[in-house]
């Protein structure tokens, strides 16, 4: 067993959460997430220079486990200490021991950037911090629509917590764009001068993690609590968004939990799918797993965990080649977290779906891994807003993103025509923006999708995965958009429905060797996989009854 599979397999995660009040389900959200931090060690070196161990632990099943904790370990790990990790490597070491700290959950780190007002127009944040003449600066929030929108920082554990907070910097009335404040938010029971944190009621059907409203009512910072300098530059947006860098790198990092939410959920799903039966025509008891309309998505959500597994290693090695334009980085990124979170959210609702009403509950996992998801899809950069900035830089040839190692594929020549179609319909314009607005953008999330997806196959043919995974990845991909095919000649309906057929035939005697490939089991939690499970979670459940008969005295 792994530390992690073993970790699973304690009380802290054994303790069930969705039994608990939302205060404790906090706490225990907030232990969990330190224990899987703890885990892997992770080092400043790990989160600066984002290594393996980095990555890993986004792709490890224990994250599923808990979505609070994968939110705060994320938070933790990448956006804070990986924001300090830059400074206290170059210029400022004095904060060394801050990350370290960080990095050993004594003190907890919170992100503070977005605005309830702004949303992605951060650039634009009202959030300032002017420069006094004592050197110092003066922290504010002008209305409480500028009050910094989701980072839980209300005190909790009796953790301190600080805050990379960003802010516009004022020096001698002008403003000099966006800048990173280190900023002490509470001290673990109280918080700080003139910091107000309003706690939001929780996000539906997600683990509770305390989001909140952060405000500033001009909070005196020590001329050390700016991450930076002061100076004054020409390239303000540039500057901004290399001083959020860690946001892309949460974006591919993020998109990744897909891999084993997928893992997890199937497994859930073929395990009840084994252990439910129906009576059949002949009057037999018959698994549900006989029959399509289970077997199909159950091996479609396999298929795609083991096509995003080859995806995410490829798009972490073009991740980190330093070599590579960082637009077509960050393109990499977007296209993996749009096929990563379009492929988790289809198998979630339909796999749960399949479960009946046993679907519906929590303790199943899988109609909150949906809610999970949902927030991933926005955290980090939301996928509609990063595609079309994606289509819009490779129409206008700003840059160009790795082209396909099977430029034969129907994949590929699906993700050309699409781009094709697009850079007619807006050179054919006099107005080049209005024709982008009117006719691309609506159809950008589907030719990013379709960059993925073609992204996916590529990685997944050269790296080996199974023939008959590759194929039922395939036939998924090209019904997401199948009137393409058609219109193009390229399948007609029927041959697509047959093609299905097949490759469901020859990856559905493998199924058990696939569950097994995929090393998730120590981490369900779910009661419904066996018998044996259920029995042991009815006995943790509230029992109404009514009371015992009274027996009637004997008379003498």
């Amino acid at each position: 067993m792994t530390s992690t599979s073993q970790l699973s397999q304690s009380d802290l995660f054994k303790k069930r959460s969705e039994l608990l009040s939302r205060d404790a389900r906090v706490v225990l959200s907030y232990d969990r997430a330190k224990a899987i931090g703890l885990a892997f060690g992770i080092t400043l070196n790990d989160t600066l220079n984002l290594t393996q161990n980095f990555w890993d632990i986004h792709t490890d099943p224990i994250i599923v486990r808990d979505g609070a904790a994968t939110t705060l370990v994320t938070i933790q790990y990448n956006l804070v200490a990986g924001t300090l990790a830059k400074y206290a490597a170059t210029t400022r070491p004095d904060l060394v021991s801050l990350v370290e700290d960080i990095l050993r959950w004594d003190v907890i780190g919170q992100f503070c950037l977005t605005e309830l007002g702004r949303g992605l127009d951060i650039f634009r944040m009202k959030t300032s911090a002017t420069l006094l003449p004592t050197g110092e600066f003066d922290l504010h929030t002008p209305s409480p629509s500028d009050a910094k929108f989701m980072p839980p920082t209300i005190p909790v554990n009796g953790l301190p917590c600080v805050a990379v907070v960003f802010a516009q910097l004022y020096v001698d009335g002008e403003c000099r764009g966006p800048r990173p404040f280190l900023v002490n938010l509470n001290d673990g029971y109280d918080m700080c001068n003139g910091v107000t944190s309003m706690l939001l009621p929780p996000r539906g059907g997600s683990s509770p993690v305390n989001h909140a409203l952060t405000s500033f009512h001009h909070v005196r910072l020590p001329p050390s609590a700016l991450l930076g300098d002061l100076t004054k530059s020409n390239t303000i947006h540039r500057d901004f968004m290399s001083s959020i860098w860690r946001v892309m790198v949460g974006s591919l990092a993020l998109s990744s939990l897909a891999i084993p939410y997928l893992q997890v959920g199937s497994f859930v799903a073929a395990r009840y799918f084994q252990r439910r039966h129906v009576t059949s025509l002949q009057g037999n008891p018959l698994p549900i797993i006989s029959y399509r309309t289970q077997q199909l998505p159950l091996l479609h959500a396999i298929a795609q965990a083991f096509v995003l597994k080859a995806l995410h290693k490829w798009a972490i090695e073009q991740f980190m080649d330093k070599n590579l334009d960082v637009r077509v980085r960050h393109g990499i990124a977007a296209c993996c977290k749009a096929v990563m979170v379009q492929h988790a959210q289809v198998a979630n609702y339909v796999l749960s779906e399949r479960l009946g009403a046993q679907g519906l509950f929590e303790y199943n996992q899988l109609s909150n891994f949906y809610s999970e998801m949902r927030g991933v899809s926005i955290a980090e950069g939301d996928i509609l807003a990063l595609s079309m900035r994606l289509v819009a830089d490779t129409l206008s040839q700003a840059y160009e993103l790795p082209f396909s190692t099977h430029p034969d594929g129907p994949l590929a020549m699906h993700e050309i025509s699409l781009f094709d179609e697009a850079t007619e319909t807006v050179f054919s314009s006099s107005d080049f923006t209005q024709a982008f607005m009117q006719y691309v953008q609506p159809r950008c999330q589907l030719m990013v999708e379709s960059m993925g997806h073609r992204m996916a196959y590529d990685a997944a043919v050269d790296q080996g995965v199974p023939q008959c995974l590759i194929d039922l990845y395939l036939i998924n991909a090209i019904k997401t958009d199948a009137a393409w095919y058609v219109e193009h000649g390229v399948f007609t309906r029927k041959a697509i429905v047959h093609m299905e057929d097949a490759a469901l035939s020859a990856a559905l005697p493998r199924l058990e060797e696939l569950l097994t490939a995929m090393e998730v089991e120590p981490y369900v939690s779910s009661p419904i996989i066996s018998d044996e499970r259920w029995e042991e979670f009815s006995k943790t459940l509230p029992v109404y009854s009514s009371p015992p008969a009274q027996v009637p005295a004997a008379r003498l």
